[in-house]
């Protein structure tokens, strides 16, 4: 939350949840943000987010919303959006951030940034933790000397391009590999067009750990490897192809959970007197 302060956004949650359950929630985790209570989920119908796939009759569930984030200029146009097709999956405030401020945030875990003129990749985790369906981004980070470039993906036959894979990981949910935008680069010998990219170059895997991690079974630190691999060019000559391997430890937390769904002390469950608001909000809706 600094970081969104230092930035001047404001963060608002919106949910079909009574008030009192939602001042029991943000009291019992110290949220600092504002909580706003859609009873009626008329909110949620104006922005076209009710989950029409719960039948009207399916109390208490019938009138929660497509989990999902906007965010919004000063003006109150949405300038991005994420959403998921799997209900338990969050973006995580890293992107978030970055949808406002480019790179807002600075820490990272994983290899230390090196100062080499060599084209030398970094790879890290863009957070301070890795948590149970909250999607993180994997960064793999390569700066290209001046004169030369990385081969887009599909590289031309025989090259290979910039590319980052993870080792199969039980605990983690992995996403498509997200790749910057090419550029368009003629060859000077041969007036061939090629997909390239030139500078800082950034690949971003998105990752979260997956639901067999509970707040009961979890681990303090998880462990992330895999391989980068790469290929410089300039206008004459390509160096071999290279490959790097990674591995590198991240910390690691559960899910939140209502106190009445999980086993009595449970440290990382908070009171809230969740079901009470739960059989509340199901005789509201019932009746």
């Amino acid at each position: 939350m600094s970081a969104f302060d230092a930035l001047g956004i404001s963060v608002l949650a919106i949910s079909y949840d009574e008030p009192d359950a939602l001042k029991d929630f943000q009291d019992a985790y110290d949220i600092t943000y504002t909580l706003l209570s859609d009873p009626d989920s008329k909110v949620i119908r104006d922005y076209g987010i009710l989950n029409t796939l719960i039948a009207e009759d399916d109390h208490p569930w019938f009138g929660i919303p497509f989990p999902g984030t906007y965010v919004t200029d000063s003006q109150g146009t949405i300038t991005h959006k994420f959403f998921e097709n799997n209900l338990v999956l969050r973006v995580g405030p890293e992107e978030l951030l970055r949808a406002v401020d480019g790179d807002a945030l600075s820490e990272y875990i994983g290899n230390p940034v090196s100062d080499t003129t060599d084209a030398e990749p970094k790879v890290f985790l863009k957070g301070e933790h890795l948590a149970v369906g909250v999607l993180q981004h994997l960064v793999c980070q390569i700066d290209v000397p001046q004169g030369r470039h990385l081969y887009a993906d599909p590289a031309p036959q025989g090259m290979i391009p910039f590319t980052l894979t993870l080792d199969a990981q039980s605990k983690l949910v992995i996403r498509e590999l997200i790749r910057p935008a090419s550029e368009a680069h003629t060859m000077a010998s041969t007036g061939e067009i090629i997909q390239v990219n030139h500078g800082r170059v950034e690949l971003r895997l998105p990752i979260t750990a997956n639901g067999a991690i509970t707040s009961t079974t979890v681990p303090t630190m998880l462990d992330l490897s895999g391989e980068v691999s790469w290929q410089t060019c300039d206008e004459d000559v390509c160096d071999v192809p290279r490959r790097s391997r990674f591995e590198f430890s991240v910390p690691i937390e559960g899910a939140v959970v209502p106190e009445f769904m999980t086993k009595p002390g449970n440290p990382k469950v908070r009171a809230m007197d969740g079901m009470k608001h739960f059989k509340k909000m199901s005789s509201r809706r019932q009746s």
